[in-house]
């Protein structure tokens, strides 16, 4: 049977800083962007004609309206592929929270595509693609740890981070991108975070300093929308855990744990029941071949 499965890891912000706005109204990011073990499950089938979006227990589109369509028809304009794909998405990535879980299916969907079909698509073409789709889908295609840039399709990628706990907390409700960004020009929080210094530091040292502002200027717009963000970091804060800090946009927070111990004792004893909570770990960049 010709098909492939793809793991789509989910990304966290270790960075985000917003340095500037272009002529066509998107913010001119600097982000250092993680990967990390929360995964969907993504299967490519080789069909006679078509794309057929399959994804079980989420309320998603299943037509263009969603990344992972886009990149199935973008993938086979651009190599005259007279053939079709159907595409099973298990997703465990919480939808619109921050951990580019749409842009990660839909770099999975491209390097599938690219093994499924044998057409050795190179990074940097894989890429261009990618670009096309969306800015998180580009650091999606192989992830790791990476300085992103420009619209956050700039990548420049770093040693990988050191396996590194976490506990992920995303309450029940979804955040608007497009809004947030939106309120962020409304608001202007006054917020320096050193990004390169921060990047410096994942080239040369060993031991990461998580005191030495690693923040993300989003963080007090999503709050000032939602009082859900700040209620999850109090909970977190009260832990011996070395950094809080809300993902992308949000509403997703994490911690980042000294040990596994520590991150059992906060999932196990997470009073807030309506939230998702896992526990998970920075993962290195996976090349495209």
């Amino acid at each position: 049977m010709n098909e492939k499965t793809i793991t789509a890891p989910a990304k966290i912000n270790l960075a985000l800083d917003i340095v500037g706005k272009f002529a066509d109204g998107f913010h001119d990011l600097k982000m250092i962007m993680q990967s990390i073990n929360l995964t969907d499950k993504v299967k490519i089938k080789e069909i006679p004609a078509g794309i057929k979006l399959d994804i079980p227990h989420a309320k998603l589109p299943l037509d263009e309206k969603n990344v992972a369509y886009q990149a199935a028809k973008l993938f086979l304009e651009e190599n005259n592929l007279d053939k079709g794909v159907k595409i099973y998405i298990e997703k465990n990535i919480p939808i619109a929270a921050g951990l580019a879980g749409g842009s990660t299916d839909a770099a999975a969907v491209l390097r599938g595509m690219n093994q499924l079909f044998k057409t050795k698509m190179s990074l940097d073409d894989i890429l261009m693609l990618a670009r096309q789709i969306g800015s998180d889908v580009p650091f999606c295609v192989e992830g790791g740890t990476a300085l992103a840039t420009g619209k956050g399709d700039r990548l420049n990628y770093l040693p990988d981070l050191p396996s590194t706990q976490l506990v992920i907390v995303t309450p029940p409700l979804q955040i608007s991108t497009p809004v947030v960004y939106n309120a962020y020009d409304e608001l202007k929080p006054d917020i320096k975070i050193p990004v390169n210094s921060l990047v410096n530091d994942l080239k040369h040292k060993n031991t990461i300093n998580w005191k030495a502002g690693w923040n993300n200027v989003l963080e007090a717009v999503t709050i000032n929308m939602t009082q859900e963000v700040d209620k999850i970091k109090e909970i977190l804060l009260d832990y011996a855990v070395d950094l809080v800090m809300m993902t992308g946009s949000g509403p997703t927070v994490f911690a980042i744990c000294e040990n596994d111990k520590i991150a059992d004792e906060i999932t196990a004893n997470w009073p807030r029941k309506n939230d998702f909570i896992t526990k998970a770990k920075t993962v290195g960049r996976a090349p495209l071949i």
